[in-house]
């Protein structure tokens, strides 16, 4: 008899199922002495098994198989159903009239395991425990991040909905059933376009690919054929960890709105060379958390430039050697303006294309402590403001509107295939191995000033809406209370 054929004669409740196998083995032995082989009468069915279904379920014992991974196996599906055109629902069903899933208070931990990796690609794990790979050339952008989620007690009752999908189906990787999504992607830029969901209730996980679009369908699935959940060792609460009805139905507070106009008398604006002054953060020698009211930061000078000439000899940020073209010049964006469709009937679609010079936006500053106190560990960031000065009001765009017109055509965001960004700094000189992201002062003391040079790559125009905030938290798109207190650094040019 086939595996698969002892699967099907096999009763359905997991529970169930483990005391007929202690029953049926014991009345087995008894066989031997000519004692009768019967099943008792059970409160939830009654069976009777011969003597072959008796030895398969020995032998299946034999090779290991416990009935969590039997229910999971036969009880737990997933489905994918289209709604719409671009629409689906996802999620996960139990064979109807089972008992509901009882997950125990320790589970024990996994971990990731390919089998197969792409060529080219190699792997990391990241800071929030999940497994990224990554081609080389491009470590922070693309690839494939898998991570896991709790199959729990509220799993059949969510439904995970998504928009804009462009092909989508249930499958089976390996061993394991799943469903695989490709989602619109316009701009082809290495996001994550690709999904597939690995139901592993042996283990009571899901497992969750995000996929680049620098991978190929053909290697994302193979990656999730050849993909092995391998028990660490230890063992790990169930209580805290995160579930797949969590990661179907987030909860999502309500923020406030952002404040992105305010007038001209109520925002600090000085030009470089002129001081501006901020409270920071930092440690003491001793490893104690400090804060220091009057840290004073100067712009010393801005420079622009159509190459990367002054970045010569210096490690550059990720994707900048691809935006130099053959002449040693900056390449060119290629804008796309799109309009989103509704992602169930309709799609993106591009309603208008344009092209714009990319310009290197260097900057220098000054960091002073006038105080008697040293701060080691010191956070200093800078990131540009896009800013429109009229009628005594300065304005950011409004990232939450609705609709947008470029020459009199509405669209709701746009893309280009540059690496121009105005937000966070780009480059930074000073680094110190501390923190998220290395952008602190290693030690500024009393009375000592340090130069620090900021770099972005930016569209043409955008240099003459240019402001520099120094605040230190990285408020591109409002004016927060901490940039009305610091206030901004006119460099528009």
């Amino acid at each position: 008899m086939r595996l698969e054929e002892i699967k099907k004669e096999l009763p359905e409740t997991p529970d169930f199922i483990h005391r007929m196998i202690l029953e049926e083995v014991e009345n087995q032995l008894g066989e031997e002495n000519n004692t009768a082989v019967h099943i008792k009468e059970s409160q939830r069915r009654r069976r009777k098994w011969g003597p072959v279904r008796v030895a398969a379920v020995a032998a299946l014992c034999v090779l290991g198989f416990s009935t969590v991974a039997y229910a999971g196996y036969q009880l737990y599906t997933m489905y994918v159903e289209k709604q719409g055109k671009y629409g689906i629902s996802a999620g996960i069903t139990m064979e109807k009239g089972t008992a509901s899933l009882i997950v125990p208070h320790e589970i024990p931990q996994v971990k990731i395991q390919p089998g197969y990796i792409p060529e080219g690609m190699e792997g990391a794990d990241d800071a929030s425990g999940k497994t990224r790979l990554f081609y080389s050339e491009t470590p922070n952008q693309g690839g494939i991040s898998i991570g896991t989620v709790l199959l729990d007690s509220d799993d059949t009752d969510q439904i995970l909905t998504k928009t804009g999908v462009i092909e989508s189906e249930k499958r089976t990787f390996g061993t394991r059933e799943g469903i695989y999504l490709r989602f619109q992607d316009l701009e082809q830029d290495k996001t994550f376009n690709q999904m597939i969901c690995l139901l592993c209730p042996e283990e009571y996980q899901v497992v969750i690919m995000n996929i680049g679009d620098d991978v190929t369908k053909e290697d994302a699935v193979k990656f999730a054929e050849n993909l092995s959940l391998v028990k660490t060792g230890e063992m790990e609460e169930t209580e805290n960890l995160y579930s797949w009805s969590e990661y179907v139905s987030p909860q999502i507070e309500e923020s406030e709105p952002l404040e992105t106009s305010i007038s001209e008398k109520d925002l600090s604006v000085v030009k470089p060379g002129e001081w501006l002054e901020q409270r920071v953060t930092g440690e003491t020698e001793n490893g104690e958390y400090l804060e220091l009211d009057k840290i004073q930061m100067r712009v010393d000078a801005v420079q622009i430039s159509d190459n990367l000439s002054l970045l010569d000899g210096i490690e550059l940020p990720d994707g900048w050697k691809e935006a130099v073209g053959s002449d040693g010049k900056l390449v060119a964006n290629h804008l796309s303006y799109i309009k989103r469709g509704d992602g169930v009937e309709t799609l993106d679609q591009v309603v208008k294309t344009e092209t714009l010079n990319q310009k290197l936006l260097f900057v220098t500053v000054t960091y002073k402590n006038p105080t008697e106190t040293p701060v080691y560990h010191m956070l200093y960031h800078g990131c540009l403001m896009l800013i429109d000065k009229k009628d005594g009001m300065y304005s950011v765009r409004d990232v939450e509107a609705e609709n947008f017109q470029k020459d009199g055509v509405e669209y709701d965001f746009a893309t280009g295939d540059g690496v121009a960004s105005s937000t966070d700094m780009t480059y930074y000189s000073i680094h110190d191995d501390y923190g998220n992201g290395g952008n602190y002062i290693p030690v500024l003391k009393p009375g000592e000033e340090l130069k620090a040079d900021m770099a972005w790559i930016i569209n043409e125009p955008d240099l003459s809406k240019a402001f520099l905030n120094l605040s230190g938290e990285g408020a591109c798109w409002e004016f927060t209370d901490t940039v009305k207190e610091v206030g901004l650094v006119d460099i528009r040019q």
